[in-house]
């Protein structure tokens, strides 16, 4: 086995619902010996039981630095080509922790790690990490990472600055006025230019 592997192992708060479920269901069955319809409530209790017990009983998953195992079943990181995750944990739901894997050769493996939601983020961060030919959730890594990386905000393109808005020294009134005096002012200089340029003698005229 390769150095540096990370193991994860399903949580025991599993285990323990699903004893407490079992109880129910044996308390529900006691009562329905009285009331039938407590066979139902009986019922529900076992299906969960066995459901959450289902879960607790989910091989250990390991990651290594090439390669990670579900159990007995080895894949490597090269061979991960989408990362998806289920519609239970994009309602919201932190665990169990169910990802559609697809790999190379059209392959397809899903992934349910039930553990606490501290262990469900560090492995989704992990195999996201490692996966450097996939897709998460339809995201290319290094989009992913370019915006989901605290640690990559410097590489992040910068927005530009906003505008600062126009400083009014005057009033607009003031500003219309100002306006009206340049071109008169502009109009009377015009006028003083041609009229001097009219008086002057001609030099060729003079003898």
């Amino acid at each position: 086995m390769e150095p540096n592997v990370e193991t994860f192992l399903p949580s025991r708060q599993y285990a323990r619902v699903g004893w407490a479920a079992f109880a129910g269901s044996l308390v529900c069955v006691v009562c329905g010996f009285g009331a039938p319809l407590a066979f139902i409530p009986a019922l529900l209790c076992a299906s969960t039981a066995a459901a959450i017990f289902w879960l607790a009983a989910r091989p250990p998953i390991r990651l290594g630095e090439t390669q990670f195992n579900i159990g007995e079943r080895c894949i490597a990181w090269r061979e991960v080509r989408e990362v998806n995750r289920s519609r239970f944990n994009s309602a919201g739901f932190v665990s169990p922790l169910v990802l559609h894997l697809k790999l190379t050769n059209a392959r397809y493996k899903f992934l349910i790690y039930p553990g606490e939601p501290e262990r469900v983020e560090r492995i989704l961060k992990v195999l996201r990490r490692n996966s450097l030919a996939a897709t998460f959730d339809g995201v290319p890594y290094r989009d992913f990472w370019m915006w989901n990386d605290p640690a990559g905000e410097d590489e992040r393109p910068a927005l530009p600055p906003a505008a600062a808005p126009p400083v009014h020294l005057f009033s607009r009134e003031d500003e219309e006025e100002i306006e009206r005096l340049y071109q008169k002012l502009k109009a009377v200089g015009r006028l003083d230019s041609r009229g001097s340029g009219q008086d002057s003698p001609n030099p060729k005229g003079k003898d």
